[in-house]
């Protein structure tokens, strides 16, 4: 290959590379109604009394006064394609103020080798007897945890 092919093939390489993490990033905080909700990474939580590993995926929660929010968060491991990520689970959640939520579940083992979790969180705002819409859901970042 000539050099100037092999400038091109790297360029069209590195461009994919920038693009793929580029669209891997994690959404950034939802702002809605008074509320901002931010799904935070996932982190290893130690282990359960099995020796089964434990993550805790976080959600970070700030309402104004007088509202309270209502939460869907769902759980997945991250496959490459052509196979689809997999769903482990669903939990939802209502509070108010300022907190960090906690979700600590056992380490899925679906696959060889590692594995891949985040989570997606959506919101509605509730204040006065009103409720605002669902947000879209906003992902987190992957967690790569050994099994």
């Amino acid at each position: 290959m000539n050099t100037k092919k092999r400038i091109a093939t790297l360029a069209t390489v590195a461009a994919s590379a920038a693009m793929s993490v580029a669209m891997a990033a994690p959404a950034s905080a939802n702002t809605s109604s008074g509320c901002t909700v931010t799904p935070l990474k996932p982190i290893f939580a130690g282990f359960n009394s099995s020796g089964v590993k434990l993550v805790n995926y976080r959600i970070s929660v700030s309402c104004s006064s007088g509202r309270t929010v209502s939460i869907d968060q769902d759980r997945y491991e991250e496959d490459s394609w052509p196979n689809g990520d997999d769903f482990l689970g669903s939990t939802t959640f209502n509070t108010s103020g300022v907190t960090t939520l906690s979700n600590v579940r056992t380490l899925v083992d679906g696959e060889i080798g590692d594995e891949e979790v985040y989570h997606n969180v959506r919101f509605r705002v509730s204040s006065n007897g009103v409720t605002s819409p669902w947000t879209s859901f906003q992902k987190s970042a992957v967690l790569t945890i050994p099994n």
